[in-house]
């Protein structure tokens, strides 16, 4: 019958300000995730022209390649795939492996 307890006015302002830190930090996060941002253009750039000659690409490849950590590997991948540069051609639980848009086309994966 007593219903629930409501909380003291400083425990709101606690909880506001933490809930605005939170939306601070997702604004931030939201910023970086659209660039692929860990990488300068140089090395995008090689890796887009050096990706259009190999006959499947992983992210192990790129990573090993080029020095770079695998999960940036797979984001730059994933760029590239977006810009129609890269076709996917299997996906399984941790590895995407990509060929590129020409070569799909002439495995006939791809239509034109």
């Amino acid at each position: 019958m007593g219903g629930k307890k409501r909380p003291t006015l400083s425990q709101l302002v606690k909880k506001m300000e933490r809930e605005k830190e939170k939306q601070e930090k997702r604004a931030q996060a939201e910023e970086r995730k659209g660039k692929v941002a860990l990488v300068d253009d140089k090395l995008f750039e090689e890796i887009k022209r050096d990706v259009l000659n190999m006959n499947c690409v992983t992210s192990y490849t790129i990573a090993s390649k080029y020095g770079i950590k695998i999960s940036t590997a797979t984001h730059i991948l994933r760029a590239l795939r977006d810009q129609g540069v890269l076709y996917l051609l299997s996906k399984g639980h941790r590895t995407e492996i990509y060929v590129p848009v020409e070569r799909a086309k002439a495995l006939g994966l791809l239509r034109t």
